[in-house]
């Protein structure tokens, strides 16, 4: 190893402990947190209507008519970031809605319109923290057109995260 090397080997332990021990996080994460472990944490109403309301949000943005920034940023975001380690936002755009997209609704049998139109439906079927399972269930009148699906989210920095990696 060169010797230039090793003061930038020193120098990222030094900034990732300044990075934490700058982070204070968010008012509202502040109840959460409180000194609590991740597999401390009480799944209360407001957690589950935030995690509920994500699912929901996840698909609304996942079948978009327009793919805006506020869509792509708005999935990427509620991403887990250990799954987005190596994919960046651009990249992630062409896979979601060039490649995971088309093939959803071709496994449904269903134009992007249809499945618009669908209801929604999601419940917590378990929790063991800082992991959630959600069924997912989409439905054209009486019938089932995708589900009951199950989507795993974990609770990463006081935020509710879609983990599929």
């Amino acid at each position: 190893m060169k010797l230039k090397s090793i003061p930038l080997l020193l120098l990222l332990p030094a900034l990732m402990l300044l990075l934490v021990a700058c982070d204070k996080g968010s008012q509202r994460d502040a109840p959460r947190r409180g000194g609590l472990s991740p597999t401390e944490i009480e799944l209360d109403s407001a957690m589950k209507e935030e995690l509920l309301a994500l699912a929901n949000n996840r698909d609304a943005w996942f079948l978009a008519s327009d793919i805006t920034t506020e869509a792509l940023e708005g999935l990427y975001g509620s991403w887990s970031v250990i799954c987005r380690n190596e994919t960046s936002l651009a990249d992630y755009k062409g896979v979601v809605y060039e490649r995971v997209r088309p093939w959803v609704l071709e496994m449904l049998k269903m134009e992007l319109k249809d499945a618009q139109e669908a209801n929604r439906y999601y419940n917590v079927e378990s929790w063991s923290s800082p992991w959630a399972y959600v069924e997912q269930t989409w439905k054209l009148g009486d019938k089932i057109v995708l589900g009951p699906e199950r989507q795993l989210y974990l609770i990463e920095s006081g935020a509710w995260r879609y983990h599929d990696c």
